[in-house]
Formats: structure tokens, C-alpha cells, sequence
């Protein structure tokens, strides 16, 4: 068999855009606005609530022109409804004031949304909620960091005073622009451009009064379950496993390699995973699936090279596990790419 031509580096997916780091619920929110807009959505999500890999939201953000409109981001984030954001948009809600909520904001902000590092300071005069960017994102940063900081601070909006919101700093790490959105124009709070970071701020007179929302049992409550979360996260072993494959691609490590690499025994990973409702087979067939639908958009290798970087030893298995994928085949997956960039 003739070798694939590999991708260039430029080609590539970055390795970190296979990490789970957004939450399938705003997939489903992304898909249901651009189909408002009549613009070509991916199929729904259907499998298990969890983490996704930015690599599953490049279609939608490439749908949405995400690189050259980075201020998207913004109804992006104002889509999102606090229960979108489980535990982090319950427990904000029920906090004692917005001091508090913007604690538990950043303490819980990872159970549904990885691409950033968040922690809440408190200073002389600010309490501040910042969000430096995790991983590399490329030339969708701009959207995405807009999606984020107005999908918090919609939550804070919604419960803080008039006179608490006029008080509000945004911070944006990027010029002022020429012309303002018409969303961000007429708005109450300030904006600060070029900031050192992606942040909120409120005074502290402001962050420490408090909510007609508090609800104490109901914010104790919703704290342990987003302790949970995050035990459960720092524990997963498939996303242990989802990592170890990607290091390895295309040579997708075998089960009893991925059990020596994590130090313990093929019965026991196979074990750990089923508990998380999973097998190698279903982790090694959704990083194949991810890869294809990344080289099949972004490169003009042909159907048998594709097959070959996802680790196949011919096209016609290839196609066959991409139809029970994704419901279509891999010229038929590209074609709909190739119109949606037309239409553009």
C-alpha cells in the first residue's frame, strides 16, 4: 500500500483541541442558534452528557465565520441559560451576594467549560472574576472569550441591582474596535480595553451586598454536587484514556497499552470504564471519528489518505465505520462542508 502524504503541520489539529473541555449542553444551544439563522448545523448531540473536545465545535464555529467575527461570541454567551451551566449557574444564583456567586463561578466554571483557568480575587477595591485562556485556540480565541465572559456575566446581570450594575468593569484583552456591536451599545456598566486579562469586576460594596436570590440549603446543596463534579473530572479515567490516545495518533494504542500506561491491569481499566458507562472500542472509535471529520474539512487529502491518518488499512473500512458514525458517507460529510464554505 502506497504511504498517505502527511499533513503539514499547518494541516494539523492541535493536540489540545482533543482534550474534553466544553460541555455537550452548549453544543445543543450552538447547533439550535445557528439553525435560528439558517445556517447549516451539525446532526444533534445524542451520546452521554459530558465534555467535548473543541475539535466537535469547529464545524459550528467555521458555520458562524467564529475567526473574522469574534463579536458572535457575545449572543453566543447571552444564549446560554444559568441551567445550561449546572452546578456553577445554580450556585451563583443562590449565593448570599455577588461577591459570593463570583467565587463559586470560579470554582465551579470547570465542570462545564475547560478552554479557561478561572479563580476569583479579592482585592482593596475589586472583587474580580478572571479568565485566562487554558488552551490554544487559535483564530477562534476572540469568539470564544467573548462566548465565555458574557455568558458569566449574564448570570451576574440577572441578579445584581441597577446601581451594582452601572459599578460593573468588563475587561477585554483586546483594542477598543472602531464601531461598537449594537448589543454593547447604551449599556450601564463600563468596559476597559485592553486589559492583562479576561475578567468581572464589581466594587466591593457592590460584591458584598446582598441578593434577593440567595437561597443558603439550596447554594449548600448545589456546592456539593458541583464538588462532585469536579472529583469526578479529576478521576475520569476515559478522559485519562481519550488523552493517551490522541498523544499516539494515528498509531492508536491497544488496550493492554493504555492499561501499562496507566498503571494497572487490562481487567481493571476495562473495569474503571465500563463504571463510566464506556468501552476502548466506543473511545477508539470517537477519536477516529474526530480526526476524519477534521482532516475530511480542513485538508484536500483524498478519501484513501484520510483512512490511513485515522489509523484504517483501507478505504472501504474506513467509509464503513464513518457512515455508522456519522449517518453519511466521508465524500458526502465533505461535500456539505464544501457547500456551507460557498455559501460564505
Amino acid at each position: 500500500m502506497t504511504a498517505a502524504v502527511a499533513p503539514s503541520p499547518s494541516l494539523s489539529p492541535r493536540s489540545a483541541w482533543f482534550e474534553p473541555s466544553v460541555h455537550s449542553a452548549y453544543f445543543q444551544i450552538f447547533a439550535q442558534l445557528l439553525a435560528s439563522r439558517s445556517l447549516a448545523a451539525p446532526r444533534p448531540f445524542t451520546g452521554q452528557a459530558r465534555l467535548l473536545p473543541l475539535l466537535d465545535f469547529l464545524p459550528m464555529l467555521d458555520a458562524i465565520a467564529a475567526p473574522s467575527a469574534p463579536e458572535a461570541g457575545i449572543e453566543v454567551g447571552h444564549a446560554i441559560s444559568v441551567a445550561a451551566h449546572g452546578p456553577m449557574g445554580l450556585a451563583a444564583m443562590s449565593s448570599a451576594s455577588l461577591g459570593q456567586a463570583m467565587q463559586a463561578m470560579g470554582r465551579y466554571a470547570p465542570v462545564r467549560n475547560r478552554l479557561f483557568d478561572y479563580r476569583c480575587t479579592r482585592g482593596p477595591q475589586w472583587v474580580s472574576l478572571l479568565m485566562p485562556t487554558r488552551l490554544p485556540m487559535g483564530g477562534y480565541t476572540g469568539f470564544l472569550q467573548n462566548a465565555t465572559l458574557y455568558a458569566k456575566f449574564s448570570i451576574l446581570r440577572s441578579m445584581a441591582d441597577p446601581a451594582a450594575l452601572r459599578s460593573a468593569v468588563l475587561c477585554l484583552p483586546w483594542p477598543k474596535p472602531a464601531q461598537l456591536p449594537p448589543s454593547l451599545s447604551g449599556q450601564p456598566w463600563a468596559t476597559e480595553y485592553d486589559s492583562p486579562e479576561l475578567a468581572i469586576r464589581f466594587p466591593l460594596a457592590a460584591a458584598d451586598q446582598s441578593l434577593a436570590t440567595s437561597d443558603p440549603d439550596l447554594h449548600r446543596r448545589v456546592c456539593t454536587a458541583g464538588e462532585e463534579e469536579l472529583v469526578k473530572l479529576s478521576g475520569s479515567v476515559a478522559a485519562r484514556v481519550r488523552h493517551l490516545m490522541h498523544q499516539a495518533q494515528p498509531r492508536w494504542p491497544t488496550l493492554v497499552e493504555l492499561a501499562r500506561a496507566l498503571g494497572v491491569s487490562r481487567r481493571t481499566l476495562v473495569r474503571k470504564l465500563e463504571s463510566e458507562d464506556l468501552g476502548y472500542q466506543d473511545l477508539l472509535d470517537e477519536a477516529r471519528n474526530e480526526l476524519a471529520c477534521w482532516y475530511l474539512r480542513q485538508s484536500r487529502l483524498s478519501l484513501g489518505e484520510v483512512a490511513e491518518q485515522v489509523g484504517f488499512s483501507d478505504q472501504a473500512n474506513f467509509s464503513r465505520g464513518f457512515r455508522r458514525w456519522q449517518g453519511l458517507t466521508p465524500s458526502a460529510y465533505r461535500q456539505c462542508f464544501m457547500q456551507a464554505a460557498q455559501a460564505h
